[in-house]
């Protein structure tokens, strides 16, 4: 039965190529801000320097992509995607030059590297209602969506593991800034993308951000973000203390992986009932996961145990997605979702630069822990505004 509704969908017409396409431009996510902390930690010795530097690439991304979201809705996918992806990959190329000239600089250049980031994840998702019309499939879309990212997690810190081992750091941040462009332009020459040329706001400045719902939901995601930035942080400098530099790619890995089943078996059961109550729920559980990472007592067993954290991982991202999807106004609904990734991003800088800060204290793993308790918390007590 599930094989059969994920084989419905990607038969049907530009679904495939869509999510490759896709996948290809948003992998590189995945690795450009692992890379960008290896890299820097080799050429500085300093992990708070690293942190700060993805801190201040993830704040460029997290400021612009609503932006950039919003640029989307009016003027179509394609000329923005496209100027995007030719920004971006300059800031890319003047990455080995900032690395070499001071820590200013190089947060100079993080920034404008993060800024520039296409914004395909959040044109993506606010296709699929044009692109798949039936609300069941849609939803399968949406967690298609989430695993082809959780995939990412997993095949991206493999990927920069292997290409530092054997060329360096440096080659793995030009090699995502590569693939980016590459996708970026490949998804944005389908004709879905191509489709919509831009229409006018009929709201509010505000945009989403009139909706308590949709706040609530990026609370959430700034949340669930800082917790994700605090635990990359963690695993290089934990993987760094036992002596085993590769082990904090094989540990996103392994979250990544658990995130990948999550996802998978969420997509599995087909839920009735109120979503935002079982957001609730999977936060839970995410706490729990992420406090056991606290109890590893070498890299092997950090491995393990990210397979249990990643877990909660994909079902909170797809359940989001969902909710998003249901909130979002008529006319912002790519802003809505580039909404989502401000927040991940903002939380993730906060994440990074905490992470920097507090592996020295080894309460990283329980900081962290408590953020996704306390989006718990704000999501049961705010349930009403899904349903105003």
């Amino acid at each position: 039965m599930v094989i059969t509704t994920y084989t419905t969908l990607l038969r049907q017409r530009w679904v495939p190529a869509l999510l490759l396409a896709g996948t290809l431009a948003r992998l590189p996510l995945q690795m450009y801000s692992f890379a960008l902390l290896l890299l820097v930690v080799q050429r500085t010795g300093s992990f708070a320097t690293a942190g700060a530097t993805a801190a201040a690439a993830a704040a460029g991304y997290a400021v612009a992509v609503p932006v950039q979201g919003r640029l989307v809705d009016r003027f179509g996918r394609t000329r923005i995607l496209v100027l995007t992806a030719a920004i971006n990959l300059a800031a890319f190329a003047i990455v080995p030059l900032a690395v070499r000239a001071g820590t200013q600089t190089l947060l100079v250049a993080a920034v404008l590297l993060g800024a520039s980031l296409p914004p395909v994840a959040a044109a993506q998702r606010a296709l699929w209602p044009e692109v798949v019309v039936e609300e069941a499939a849609r939803r399968t879309a949406f967690t298609l969506d989430a695993l082809l990212l959780d995939l990412a997690l997993v095949v991206g810190p493999l990927l920069v593991t292997a290409i530092s081992a054997v060329l360096g750091p440096l080659w793995a941040v030009e090699a995502g800034g590569v693939a980016i462009a590459a996708g970026t332009l490949w998804f944005s020459g389908l004709p879905p993308a191509r489709a919509r040329s831009g229409r006018k706001r009929s709201g509010a400045f505000a945009g989403p951000l009139r909706s308590p719902a949709i706040v609530l939901l990026l609370c959430g995601s700034v949340l669930t973000g800082t917790l994700l930035g605090v635990v990359r942080v963690t695993f290089v400098r934990f993987a760094d203390a036992h002596a085993a530099p590769h082990a904090a790619g094989f540990a996103l890995a392994a979250y990544g992986l658990g995130s990948l089943v999550g996802g998978l078996a969420y997509g599995a059961i087909r839920w009735s009932g109120d979503a935002a109550r079982r957001l609730a729920l999977i936060l839970a559980g995410y706490a729990a996961g992420v406090a056991l990472l606290a109890c590893a007592p070498n890299p092997t067993v950090l491995v393990g145990l990210c397979l249990f954290a990643g877990v909660w991982l994909g079902p909170t991202v797809i359940c989001t997605f969902e909710l998003v999807g249901r909130c979002a106004p008529p006319d912002a609904v790519t802003e809505s979702f580039a909404w989502g990734i401000t927040a991940t991003y903002s939380g993730s800088a906060l994440g990074n630069s905490l992470g920097g800060a507090l592996t020295a204290t080894g309460a990283a793993f329980l900081v962290a822990a408590c953020c996704a308790a306390v989006a718990t918390l704000a999501i049961s007590l705010g349930r009403k505004v899904f349903h105003a």
